[in-house]
């Protein structure tokens, strides 16, 4: 149900307003601003808050071409002036482009970075990595409401087709990307803390009692950098160590409370949530490092 709900919300209804922008001449003006405010909220939505690992990077950016072609097909349509549009179905329409164009925004509102971040390495290696939570906001970010987590990121890795993954969902953890992928350490530092020794999670499947699964702490300047969902029995390091920037630490796995393999890091100073960089860049939903 969750895949026919993203792909709905993500490419259909995007492609049903873009059609209906498309098709509609610029007058009446009133109605035309209307079907342009929602086609423009719902694409919006679509581009900036959308999983687009789910369903291919590349179809991100046809979104955002398809409405920009209808905007031009409209506007240059000669067709008579159509019937008005009745102003119940033009506020409808205003409603819609303000619902979803108000998380779009929130997802934008998320580049701002909060003042004082700890800079860090990028802690993955040998890819394209594209950020499934991170940001400034609520609406960019799922861990934004944790005072710890606040500044969360989540990354997955993506293929040569912007997919993170061999088929939409898969229940096999090794057709993710990121499943085994190398971590290495974000900073020089020592590390504090090393949990290893639990299972990877089947597909969907999260344990509760041990939300970071496997996971290591570094003292990172003065902050203590987490890392998490690490897979069982790959961490090469030990509590009291100290590490390199760079250097390898573990392998992504699924351990933890987590719905699909991924990479967690998050940053702490005195016990609160520490924004962080890497390698001087503030990394946002839908943002992809390479």
């Amino acid at each position: 149900m969750a895949v026919w709900t993203l792909f709905f919300s993500s490419i259909l209804l995007p492609l049903i307003t873009i059609a209906l922008l498309g098709r509609r001449p610029r007058k009446p003006r009133a109605g035309w601003i209307a079907t342009f405010f929602m086609a423009a909220g719902m694409c919006g939505f679509a581009f900036f808050a959308a999983p687009w690992g789910w369903f291919g990077m590349a179809v991100r950016w046809l979104i955002a071409v398809l409405f920009l072609t209808a905007v031009i097909f409209s506007l240059r349509r000669d067709a008579e002036a159509s019937a008005d549009e009745s102003p119940l179905r033009m506020v409808v329409k205003v409603l819609i482009g303000f619902l979803f164009g108000s998380v779009a925004f929130g997802v934008v509102r998320g580049h701002q970075v909060p003042p004082n971040p700890i800079d860090l390495t990028f802690p993955l290696r040998d890819g394209r990595f594209l950020v499934v939570h991170g940001g400034s906001t609520s609406a960019s970010n799922v861990h934004f409401a944790d005072p710890k987590q606040r500044y969360a990121v989540d990354l997955v890795k993506t293929n040569a087709f912007g997919f993170r993954a061999s088929g939409i969902y898969p229940a096999d953890l090794t057709r993710y990307s990121i499943y085994g992928a190398s971590v290495v350490s974000p900073c020089n530092g020592s590390v504090l803390r090393v949990v290893d020794g639990l299972p990877d999670q089947p597909r969907g499947v999260m344990d509760t009692k041990n939300p970071l699964g496997n996971h290591i702490v570094i003292r990172c300047g003065d902050a203590d950098v987490t890392l998490g969902q690490l897979q069982a029995r790959t961490i090469t390091t030990k509590q009291g160590a100290t590490v390199v920037a760079g250097a390898p630490i573990a392998k992504a796995g699924n351990s933890g409370s987590t719905t699909e393999p991924h990479l967690h890091i998050h940053a702490e100073r005195n016990g609160v949530a520490a924004p962080m960089t890497f390698e001087g860049r503030w990394l946002v939903r839908n943002a992809v490092v390479k």
